[in-house]
Parts: structure tokens; C-alpha cells; sequence
């Protein structure tokens, strides 16, 4: 599976993202900045899964963005997504997506949908605020995360980014669009850092991995040459 990871401040919203782009067995045909920023308000997307599929939805948004509200692209997503649900996605293209921005009404903001139900809580095709902290990847144990530092509400995923996602990376898991395909190191690329406040989003890259294209991702060929 790629990793995205969210955070909500008082001003702002931070997100973090991987750059692989695979094949079902892992194997890397692309290395990408997979976040999409609005030129008109701030907002920032990111997708997991599926990039064709989720390739067509995202635009839509941003058309939607173009009119300068945020709340008015919340207001009008489910009429989106109800035409989305109606289309339906080809089987094994499934893609969940992440929005990320600033509402006029009530500060930053990060909401989630997925065009396939795959955990209970979680419908397809239906917009959920996801709260102040919200990821996608592999699950870390206690130990992994005290490694990460002391965390607290204001910690900046950029100081805690590489570490994370490094830890992340170094697990195998199942693309949670296609449980039924094996687990697979599917983190790589590169760490993006992207920042959505009142003055938009940016996104800057934190660290860079030393995947190959044509190759599957192996989180500890770099050890094995520092040995």
C-alpha cells in the first residue's frame, strides 16, 4: 500500500505523502508527487489506489474549487459523488481520496472518501470528516512509535515525516482497495510535506528514496549496502 497522513492545526492542515505508483505485484511503473493543489482557495488532494479511477474524480473537484468556496466544493461533493457511485468503477480500480483545506465557516479541515467499502464505518462513495489526525499505512508498535519523538498536538509532520514513513515503509500490507491481493512493500519514492493554510498549498519534499522504476520496492536494500 502507498501511506498519506494528516494533521489539523488551528491554521493549518499538513499532509504527508509517498510517490509510488505499482503494479498489483508491487512492482514500481511510477514515481509521482501525488498531491493536487487548488490555484482558487486552499485546498490540497491526495489519492491512494487506483490513480486512473481516481485520476477522473479529482479534477472535478478542482473544477468545483475554481469558484472560490470551500464550503460551496463540501456543499456540492455529494452530488458528485452520487453521479461517481451511479458510473461505478471497473473492477480491481478502486481508490480511496483525501481533501484537505480550509473551510470558511470552520477552519481547516480534512475529509475522506472511498469508492469501495472495505472496512465497517466507512460506505463508499459518502464525504467523512475525518477529525484532527487521520492515516492511512501500516500500523506501528509502541516502541516504533516512541522512536518518532516526543509528539505532541502541535508536533509538525515535517519534523516526524521521514522517520514515519520510513518505519511505514519497512512493513509489508494489503492495498485496502484489494485485500484479496498479497501484501506488498508498497511505500516509496519519495516523502512529500504539504502545508494548506489561509495563503494556500504548497507541498515540499522531505526525502528521497532510492526506488527503481521496473523494480519491486525493497525498504532495506540501503542497509544491506551500509553493511
Amino acid at each position: 500500500m502507498s501511506a498519506f497522513h494528516t494533521a489539523v492545526y488551528p491554521d493549518r492542515v499538513e499532509m504527508l505523502t509517498d510517490g509510488a505508483v505499482y503494479r498489483n505485484d508491487g512492482t514500481l511503473i511510477g514515481i509521482q508527487e501525488k498531491v493536487w493543489r487548488s490555484s482558487d482557495i486552499p485546498l490540497a488532494i491526495t489519492c491512494r489506489g487506483d490513480m486512473r479511477t481516481a485520476g477522473v474524480l479529482i479534477p472535478s473537484i478542482l473544477r468545483v474549487a475554481s469558484a472560490g468556496s470551500f464550503d460551496l466544493m463540501i456543499e456540492l461533493l455529494p452530488d458528485i459523488l452520487a453521479r461517481g457511485k451511479q458510473r461505478g468503477v471497473p473492477a480491481g480500480r478502486d481508490f480511496e481520496i483525501v481533501i484537505a483545506g480550509i473551510s470558511e465557516t470552520t477552519g481547516p479541515f480534512t475529509a475522506y472518501l472511498t469508492s469501495t467499502k472495505y472496512q465497517e464505518g466507512v460506505d463508499a462513495w459518502t464525504l467523512l470528516n475525518m477529525g484532527t489526525d487521520f492515516g492511512g499505512g501500516m500500523a506501528l508498535t509502541e516502541s516504533e512509535l516512541a522512536a518518532l519523538g516526543d509528539i505532541g498536538p502541535e508536533t509538525s509532520l515535517e519534523d516526524i515525516g521521514v522517520p514515519l514513513f520510513e518505519a511505514m515503509r519497512r512493513k509489508k500490507g494489503p492495498n485496502p482497495c484489494r485485500p484479496d491481493l498479497p501484501s506488498l512493500f508498497g511505500i516509496g519514492g519519495h516523502v512529500d510535506w504539504t502545508v494548506v493554510d489561509a495563503d494556500g498549498a504548497r507541498t515540499r519534499r522531505l526525502h528521497t528514496w532510492p526506488d527503481k522504476v521496473g523494480e519491486k520496492i525493497d525498504p532495506f536494500a540501503a542497509d544491506a549496502v551500509a553493511a
